[in-house]
């Protein structure tokens, strides 16, 4: 109950503060860009791909924006009152993820109500939208855990050089590659294969999503993949921010 509160209080602080308004905005200019369509019919596919885009780039502002709400002195001041560093974090993600799923159910309502696709029903449009819901539940935990209140500078930096090498296929290649000795290009495409391995749930997440292809086991499991990695970033980030001292990033 103590994290539901605080989630609230985080919400009615972000409401009250007028950010929310920007998430108002990118919804009905997303929606009349690419959803409207007028005199177009508009199918499931596309919606999903178009949602699907969307609201990963949502909640990258929408996380952020929470981030910095909490991580000022003002906020900390909360933990002396009785919210522990668990409901606090998970407060923030919690109001994080309400909206930008608050913003995808406003387009769905939309799309539905104005412009409804005739392949998509009930059913179809609640098996595209928990792979993307989920989605978005591992780029805010993501972002929450590599924050500044929860990892220190060095620990940002070594998770992102890893991200970074798991992409790094995208712009490593033709001369560099051939100038690398064998044994370092064994060791690197072995590094991009482990470290590339949690990143495909996201990846065929979003595929499920425009697709809501569930006849296979694989659609099943890569939905296991992604609550288990979703949780696995959550619990980091609680752990790591109950380990570390509090520091006010505004003094």
């Amino acid at each position: 109950m103590r994290t539901l509160r605080f989630t609230g209080f985080t919400l009615l602080e972000y409401i009250r503060s007028g950010r929310v308004a920007l998430e108002v905005i990118a919804t009905l200019v997303v929606y009349f860009m690419f959803l409207r369509r007028v005199g177009l019919a508009m199918n499931a596919e596309y919606f999903f791909s178009v949602t699907g885009i969307y609201t990963p780039a949502l909640t990258l502002y929408s996380t952020a924006a929470f981030i910095g709400i909490g991580d000022r002195p003002q906020g900390y001041v909360l933990l002396s009152r009785g919210v522990s560093r668990i409901d606090y974090l998970l407060g923030i993600f919690l109001s994080a993820l309400v909206i930008v799923a608050g913003s995808y159910g406003l387009l769905s309502i939309m799309a539905a109500l104005l412009n409804r696709p005739p392949d998509l029903d009930l059913s179809g449009w609640l098996l595209g939208t928990l792979p993307l819901l989920l989605n978005v539940g591992l780029l805010s935990a993501l972002m929450i855990m590599l924050s500044p209140m929860v990892f220190a500078t060095i620990w940002r930096l070594f998770v992102l050089g890893l991200i970074a090498l798991a992409f790094s296929s995208n712009f490593i290649g033709g001369t560099l590659l051939e100038s690398m000795p064998d044994s370092a290009l064994m060791f690197l495409r072995a590094a991009q294969a482990l470290l590339g391995g949690p990143l495909v749930p996201a990846f065929y997440g979003f595929q499920l999503a425009v697709t809501r292809d569930y006849t296979t086991s694989t659609a099943w499991a890569n939905l296991f993949a992604q609550a288990s990695l979703l949780i696995s970033l959550l619990g980091l980030a609680i752990y790591s921010f109950s380990r570390r001292d509090l520091i006010f990033s505004h003094q």
